[in-house]
């Protein structure tokens, strides 16, 4: 019996030949001295303020679900966090004033809830939550953001691990302007296509902006992207995690800081049919100062798997990993449909002589 690594002769399936998303793996952008620094002189105050979203509808890079014990552990105005009590497989109780006291139901597949506790100056600051239920066991993630603008530009910050603070950049989340998708917090922002530094408070409520004024250069990630879908994210991250975009856009380029980025995330969409993105085999992305990176990537689509030969039978394992054109990863295809064919033909003639499907797909 011999095992072998290989391509998937061919695959059907709901998002055949879906050009996906882009890829820019690898790393980050060396900054140099202060060459990013800002005008103090020049800075502004956005104000922020709280809004739940009982419709959650941000796609948030590797969104963040936490399993609930007997709390949710969001240290809310400096507390320790909120009471649950979950009795039997589909109902949970939680505490939502930081009484200590259980006051409210979730029940069911999935819920919503506002979370309120008081600072020690008074003040009420509100947590929203989404919670799902997986085979009986309740998990939860961030349903609120605090949103002000930018000038003009709409900004929604996103307290993506849930500890209460808005201020951790590359682990917490923004929205800027109209876009599907956030990314990552940055210390630099782009709005209406103009660079700004920003600082975040802890508590979302200021965001202090002023021009950004180091080097800069552009990345196009539309213009070579073969896809069938709506490219929704397309995350890159410097290497010391500095700076977060979202680069999607329905067409040209995006001003960044120069420097090396590596992809992080992505995600796209054909009506009810969607699929996530990673790294995966993708080179760094090296944005040099006043030039454009265009990025070619999407389809056609490369599945790799391990197999086996024995006598006339071929076996192959179910772990397939699907490239992109530039090395990026697809995973977590959604709705989950039935398994990619996988035909085996000579290579010279094309005869197709054996072909089968994964079970349980």
């Amino acid at each position: 019996m011999t095992s072998r690594h290989g391509p998937l002769p061919r695959w059907t399936g709901p998002l055949l030949g879906l050009p996906l998303l882009i890829g820019a793996a690898g790393a980050a952008v060396a900054f140099e001295g202060d060459e990013g620094a800002t005008d103090e002189a020049s800075a502004q105050v956005a104000s922020l303020s709280f809004k739940a979203l009982k419709k959650w509808d941000i796609i948030v890079p590797n969104e963040v679900w936490t399993s609930i014990t007997d709390s949710l552990p969001i240290p809310l105005a400096g507390g320790d966090g909120f009471v649950a009590e979950q009795v039997g497989p589909m109902k949970l109780k939680v505490d939502t004033n930081s009484d200590g006291k259980v006051d409210k139901d979730v029940r069911g597949a999935d819920g919503f809830l506002v979370l309120s506790a008081e600072d020690e100056a008074g003040d009420t600051q509100k947590f929203a939550v989404r919670f799902v239920n997986q085979g009986g066991k309740y998990k939860y993630s961030v349903s609120g953001v605090m949103a002000g603008k930018l000038n003009s530009t709409a900004i929604e910050l996103i307290d993506r691990n849930g500890n209460g603070r808005y201020d951790d950049y590359g682990q917490d989340a923004i929205v800027v302007g109209n876009a599907k998708g956030a990314s990552l917090l940055s210390r630099v922002v782009s709005a209406d296509d103009e660079l700004f530094s920003i600082e975040v408070s802890e508590d979302g409520s200021q965001l202090t902006y002023s021009p950004y004024s180091g080097p800069t250069a552009k990345i196009d990630v539309s213009s070579k992207h073969d896809c069938r879908g709506k490219l929704l994210s397309a995350v890159i991250s410097s290497d010391d995690g500095e700076y977060h975009f979202n680069v999607a856009r329905d067409k040209g380029s995006m001003v960044v800081p120069a420097g090396d980025y590596r992809f992080v995330y992505g995600f796209a969409a054909k009506g009810a049919e969607t699929v996530q993105m990673r790294t995966g085999k993708m080179r760094t992305l090296e944005l040099d100062a006043d030039e454009q990176e265009v990025v070619a990537w999407g389809g056609p689509i490369v599945a790799e798997f391990d197999y086996a030969v024995s006598d006339e039978t071929i076996t192959v394992q179910p772990k397939v990993a699907f490239y992109g054109g530039a090395g990026e990863e697809y995973h977590t295809f959604t709705p989950n449909a039935k398994s990619p064919k996988i035909l085996v033909a000579d290579k010279d003639t094309k005869k197709i002589y054996l072909e089968g499907r994964f079970g349980g797909c």
